[in-house]
């Protein structure tokens, strides 16, 4: 479901003035894709925390249900299984979300896969794979929920890079140029989608402890050569998100659009 130059949807005429505190998020409606582990499973308790109702989106059932027993019991939460490579599906989901709720408000796209590989050995298929899930479903996803928030000339887009998007990684010959993609689409996004009141921002993370960096973690060595490198001197935790996602899915952040904002502990900083 494209959006289409022919849609008549109102300009950005004013700002809008906060209510409540700037940071409460009562009374929105955010979808969190790859819901239900890692970033975004401590992303959807963050938003829930502050007020927000939620839509959870994972490939896995039983994480899902798991996930959504975890939130606050005041929260609305539909969890639905959604993969989103599945275009199809996605518009689905949407459809039913918005007659649950009428509205979404935020959007996280967060969910990603790795698919580590040298350049010389990367295969098609897990190139595919990584374009498909990282890079072409940002787009797909926003495409689909980008016309409910242009009715209501507001909305939040938040997409989940990597610093491997900005910095050259061994073994990341597919995962990085998908995060470097992520970042430039941000900022695409924010400027043709800026009129509708849309603002569109993205997080890269550095190295964070979750299911997809377990087997990094497990080399002792790795870890130690690694840490010395960052200023300061631990990685990043799911939880390390979670004041950023809040920011960025309120009032407080309603001037600013397009930019990704690194989050990695100084580890970027360094050589």
């Amino acid at each position: 479901m494209g959006v289409s130059r022919r849609r008549n949807f109102p300009l950005v005429d004013k700002p809008r003035s906060f209510q409540g505190t700037p940071f409460d998020l009562t009374g929105r409606v955010a979808l969190i894709t790859g819901a239900s582990r890692g970033l975004g499973a401590a992303m959807s308790c963050a938003l829930a925390e502050a007020g927000a109702d939620l839509i959870l989106w994972s490939r896995n059932k039983r994480r899902l249900e798991r996930q959504a027993a975890l939130l606050p019991p005041a929260t609305r939460c539909l969890p639905q299984v959604v993969d989103v490579t599945d275009h199809a599906r996605v518009r689905r989901a949407v459809q039913i979300a918005l007659r649950r709720f009428k509205h979404i408000d935020v959007l996280i796209n967060n969910a990603g896969t790795w698919g580590g590989d040298q350049a010389l050995t990367l295969d098609r298929r897990t190139w595919d794979t990584v374009m498909e899930t990282d890079l072409a479903s940002v787009l797909f996803v926003s495409q689909a929920v980008a016309p409910s928030m242009m009715k209501k000339r507001y909305g939040k887009i938040i997409n989940i890079a990597s610093t491997a998007g900005v910095l050259a990684i061994e073994h990341g010959a597919a995962y990085g140029p998908a995060k470097a993609g992520v970042i430039h689409l941000t900022r695409i996004l924010a400027v043709e989608w800026g009129r509708y009141g849309i603002r569109v921002v993205g997080i890269a993370p550095g190295v964070f402890r979750t299911d997809m960096t377990r087997d990094l973690y497990a080399d002792r060595a790795w870890m130690r050569r690694r840490v010395a490198k960052i200023p300061l001197r631990r990685f990043g935790e799911p939880e390390d998100l979670a004041g950023l996602a809040v920011f960025l899915s309120s009032s407080a952040s309603d001037h600013i659009t397009g930019q990704t904002v690194i989050i990695d502990g100084g580890a970027s900083l360094t050589v």
